[in-house]
Parts: C-alpha cells; sequence; structure tokens
C-alpha cells in the first residue's frame, strides 16, 4: 500500500509539472519560430523542448525560473539540430520590428516603403551579428527576459550577457550607420 501511495504522488507532481510546461508552450513556439524561422521546425522545437522538459523534471531546480530553464532547453536542442541539419537561422520576423501603430496616425505609402526597408535592413543586420550576439539581443530586446534569465539560458555569467549585449548594440549601430 505504501509503494501505490508513492507512486500516485510521483504521478500527481509529474502531470503538475507538465501543466506548468504547457503553461509556457506559446512563449515557447514564438522563442522556436524566431530561431527557425519555420513554423514546421518551430513547432517540431517546441514539442521536442516540452517533451524533454518533462522527461527530465527531476533535473529542474525549482528556486530557478521554468521559463528560462525552458529556454536554455530550447536553444540548446536548437544548437545541436543546426549542427547536425544545418538549419537556416532566421533571427527576427518583420511583425516583431515593426514600429508601434499611433491610432490617428496613417503614414503615407512612401513613409510605408521606407519603414519596410528600413526593417528589411535592421532584421538582415541582426541576422548577419555573431550567433551569441544575436541570440542575447533576442532574448533581452523581442523576448523581455531579465540579464539573470539569459545567463541561465545562455549558461554565463551575468556580467558575460551584459557585455555581450553591448557588443551587439555596439556592432549593430556600426552597421547601420554605414
Amino acid at each position: 500500500m505504501d509503494n501505490q501511495f508513492t507512486l500516485k504522488n510521483k504521478t500527481n507532481s509529474k502531470d503538475d509539472f507538465l501543466n506548468r510546461i504547457i503553461e509556457h508552450s506559446h512563449y515557447l513556439y514564438r522563442l522556436a519560430y524566431r530561431l527557425t524561422g519555420n513554423p514546421e521546425d518551430a513547432e517540431d522545437l517546441t514539442q521536442e523542448t516540452m517533451w524533454q522538459a518533462h522527461r527530465k523534471s527531476d533535473k529542474y531546480v525549482y528556486e530557478k525560473s521554468l521559463k528560462a530553464w525552458l529556454s536554455m532547453m530550447m536553444t540548446n536542442r536548437f544548437r545541436d539540430k543546426v549542427r547536425k541539419k544545418s538549419l537556416k537561422v532566421v533571427a527576427i520576423e518583420d511583425n516583431l520590428l515593426s514600429p508601434q501603430s499611433m491610432s490617428s496616425y496613417t503614414p503615407s505609402v512612401e513613409e510605408e516603403v521606407e519603414t519596410k526597408m528600413a526593417l528589411e535592413k535592421v532584421k538582415g543586420e541582426i541576422e548577419q551579428l555573431p550567433e551569441i550576439y544575436r541570440n542575447v539581443l533576442i532574448l533581452r530586446h523581442f523576448d523581455g527576459l531579465s540579464y539573470a534569465e539569459i545567463s541561465e539560458v545562455l549558461q554565463v555569467p551575468e556580467g558575460t550577457v551584459k557585455t555581450q549585449l553591448f557588443r551587439a548594440r555596439k556592432m549593430l549601430k556600426s552597421r547601420l550607420s554605414e
């Protein structure tokens, strides 16, 4: 009887953890889509990451951010896939870079074209950044992670995150001013 109780408690805690993982599924899909640039690959990467996280639930340290732990797991899984299959990395979607629209202002056709060209240039320059700078920029500015969370995801000290983010911004600014 004691063994059944222990088994039931382990099953319940696994189910609770799975529910916590599922709560982050939309965030994980968006991150996967930014990494892969492809809906099918993003779905696969999201499912694989969630499955792996559920399998490794005993390795999760509850004091840490689940979102950061899942992001780290996904980023590592993606890096492995890139190494193995040479997936094309697409850093950012156009709609992520679009400026906040003002409700009463309607831009002219010329302004829309100029904005689109500028966004294409920014997107192209971000894609050309070295991987570590591209990743830290995306995690900070598009995923909204804190320095500590980025540190966990990339498995580097927080000071390194700040340095890499500074260098990424400086490099991007330099490239865009050319």
